[in-house]
């Protein structure tokens, strides 16, 4: 045999043996990519908000979905981790007799009540507040009553007690049953505000003055009598937090205009009233409630209330 021969035969056979006990390389297994932590974001200027640093926060329960998103998306931290931080509860006078008393940095809030002005003056306090969105008070009835909308007279007509059965606006003949909020609620302040009805608003029983906003859709959709109820509550809480109830309230139209965002922003509805960031007088630029405050008066901070289906301002 040619040698040269011989030594290609040897030199394959080799290979042969060798890809019979060859095995592919077995990749190492890769740890799984570690979570990164959810870290502050950087406002303007460099600030970086902090759990530590972050101020304490309260405020209107209607805005609460919007202190949610602010808090997350300056902590860089989960809608659902924001408790830690903010708490919305209690009535609008409350919260700002808190930011009086030092037991809160900022606030959302809606209009404050004379209750809230008088305790602050009595304190020698004073609050630096810009409009940053705008509600509406609207009135509701049970989905099960024909009348869809009532003037500005009717209104006043209900709740100074001349007018007493819906049969005179096109409904049952039966009592209306007129639901008025506890004094220091938003809602109560912004009914007052529109109807300065003074002595002459009822005093209704005490059953009919409902102590929070949920308390008053409920007794409105499902309680007791519930077909010959009105009320009145703001126009965001209703129609983006309180949502199961729509399908057994009704809100009403107000001198032939239906509340809706582009009523409200255009002001075409007529009882639309705007909320607030409010802070203390007097911040240093650098103190971290008035960065908040700042920020919060962005077009940052306006496109996340957007997205949360506020009307907010330009």
């Amino acid at each position: 045999m040619n040698r040269n021969l011989w030594l290609s035969l040897v030199s394959m056979a080799a290979l042969a043996l060798a890809g019979c006990s060859w095995e592919a390389p077995v990749e190492e297994e890769q740890p799984p990519p570690v979570e990164e932590e959810a870290v502050s974001q950087p406002l303007e200027g460099g600030y970086v908000f902090t759990p530590d640093n972050y101020p304490r926060m309260g405020g209107s329960l209607a805005a609460l979905p919007l202190g949610q998103a602010v808090t997350a998306a300056a902590l860089g931290i989960g809608r659902e981790q924001t408790d830690e931080y903010i708490q919305f509860e209690n009535s609008t006078t409350w919260n700002y007799q808190q930011l009086v008393d030092g037991n809160f940095d900022i606030l959302l809030a809606y209009e404050p009540s004379g209750e809230a002005l008088e305790y602050a003056e009595q304190a020698g306090f004073s609050w630096e507040m810009t409009p940053i969105g705008r509600d509406a008070l609207v009135f509701i009835a049970n989905a099960a009553n024909p009348v869809e909308g009532l003037t500005t007279q009717q209104i006043a007509d209900i709740y100074t007690g001349q007018l007493t059965k819906w049969s005179e606006l096109g409904g049952a003949d039966r009592e209306i049953i007129a639901y008025q909020r506890n004094q220091d609620s938003g809602s109560q302040t912004l009914f007052d505000l529109f109807f300065p009805l003074g002595e002459r608003l009822m005093k209704p029983p005490s059953d009919q003055v409902v102590g929070s906003m949920i308390g008053l859709l409920e007794v409105v959709a499902d309680y007791d009598n519930s077909a010959d109820a009105l009320g009145y509550t703001v126009y965001y809480y209703l129609s983006n937090m309180e949502t199961d109830k729509l399908s057994r309230t009704k809100i009403l139209s107000v001198d032939g205009v239906a509340p809706d965002n582009a009523a409200i922003a255009s002001g075409q509805y007529p009882y639309t009233n705007d909320f607030y960031v409010v802070i203390p007088a007097g911040l240093a630029e650098d103190d971290p409630a008035r960065v908040l405050y700042n920020w919060i008066c962005s077009d940052q901070v306006r496109e996340l209330g957007e997205r949360e289906n506020y009307v907010m301002l330009q």
